[in-house]
C-alpha cells in the first residue's frame, strides 16, 4: 500500500507538510531528528484502520520550510504543531514523540493538557538543558561537527546503522537510512540548538495524562536505565521494552511496535 500523500498548509507565513490517514481518535506521531513524515509509513498504513493518524514533517525536514531563527527552542516547535492541529481541526489527541520529538510532545502535553488523551515517549531523548554549560555545548557542538563532517549521506549510512539493533533486516535498515539521507542540514542544526537548551524533566510533573515509555533493547541513544528514569518522572506511566530493536522500532518491526500502540491505547480508551 503507497504512503499517503503529502499535504501542505501556510503557518504564519511557512509551509508545513504532513501526512494523514484514517478516521477515529486522533494519533499524532511526531518523527525524531533523522527521519520525516515517511518514517510512519507503516504506521500511517496499518493503524489508520482505527485511529486518524496525522505525520507532520518537522519544521525544517521534509516539505516544511525551517524557521527563520538558527536557535529555536521547544516551544516554538510547539506554536507550529498547535497550528496545524488548529488547522486540521483536530482537538483531542494521543501524542507520540520519537527520540528528539518526545521533547516537543511533552511540552504540547504541558501547555494543552485538555487536548491530551495520552503521551507515548519513543526511544525518547531527555534534552541537554539540564547540563551545566560547558557540557551542555560540549555535547552540542560534538553532534553538529560530526554531521557536518560526514554530510547527510554518509551521517546516515554510519550513524543511522549504528543506532539499530544489529538482528534488524537488511530492508528495513535501508528504508531507515534512506528516510534519514534526506535531512536537511539546516533543520537538523535547528534541531539539534533545540535539543540543547530542552530538558524533559521540567515537564514531566506537569504531565498527568496516561503515558507510555517505549524502550528499544538494542537502543544506545535512549537506552533501558534513561527510559526508566523517563517512567520515574511521570505520575501515569508504563513501560515497554521492545526486544530486537534500537532507536527505530517503528521501523525496525512495524508489527510488534504497532501491537504494543495498540495495546496501549486499547487501555486509555
Amino acid at each position: 500500500m503507497p504512503i499517503p500523500a503529502l499535504q501542505t498548509t501556510q503557518i504564519a507565513g511557512k509551509t508545513i507538510a504532513w501526512r494523514e490517514a484514517g478516521d477515529g481518535d486522533a494519533l499524532v506521531l511526531l518523527h525524531g531528528i533523522g527521519g520525516s513524515s515517511e518514517s510512519w509509513e507503516e504506521q500511517l498504513n496499518q493503524l489508520s484502520d482505527r485511529y486518524r493518524i496525522i505525520a507532520w514533517d518537522m519544521p525544517g525536514y521534509g516539505g516544511s520550510d525551517g524557521f527563520d531563527s538558527t536557535a529555536p527552542i521547544v516551544d516554538d516547535y510547539v506554536d507550529c504543531l498547535t497550528a496545524l492541529l488548529d488547522v486540521r481541526a483536530v482537538n483531542k489527541v494521543h501524542i507520540l514523540g520519537q527520540s528528539i520529538a518526545a521533547l516537543i510532545a511533552a511540552r504540547f502535553c504541558v501547555r494543552n493538557p485538555d487536548r491530551i488523551n495520552s503521551y507515548i515517549f519513543a526511544h525518547g531523548l531527555t534534552g541537554l538543558g539540564g547540563l551545566d554549560d560547558d557540557a551542555r555545548i560540549t555535547a552540542k557542538d560534538g553532534r553538529l561537527e560530526v554531521f557536518e563532517a560526514l554530510g547527510p549521506k554518509r551521517f546516515a549510512r554510519e550513524k543511522g546503522s549504528a543506532i539499530m539493533s544489529p538482528r534488524v533486516s537488511e530492508e528495513a535498515r535501508e528504508k531507515a537510512v534512506g528516510v534519514m539521507a534526506q535531512v536537511k542540514p539546516a533543520g537538523f542544526r535547528q534541531a539539534v540548538e533545540m535539543l540543547s537548551t530542552a530538558d524533559l524533566f521540567k515537564d514531566t510533573a506537569s504531565i498527568t495524562a496516561p503515558a507510555l515509555v517505549i524502550c528499544g533493547a538494542d537502543d544506545p541513544i535512549a537506552p533501558e536505565p534513561v527510559c526508566r528514569s523517563v517512567v520515574s518522572a511521570l505520575s501515569n506511566a508504563q513501560f515497554c521494552l521492545i526486544p530486537g530493536v534500537g532507536h527505530y522500532s517503528a521501523t525496525e518491526n512495524p508489527p510488534l511496535f504497532n501491537e504494543v500502540i495498540s495495546g496501549f491505547l486499547d487501555g486509555v480508551a
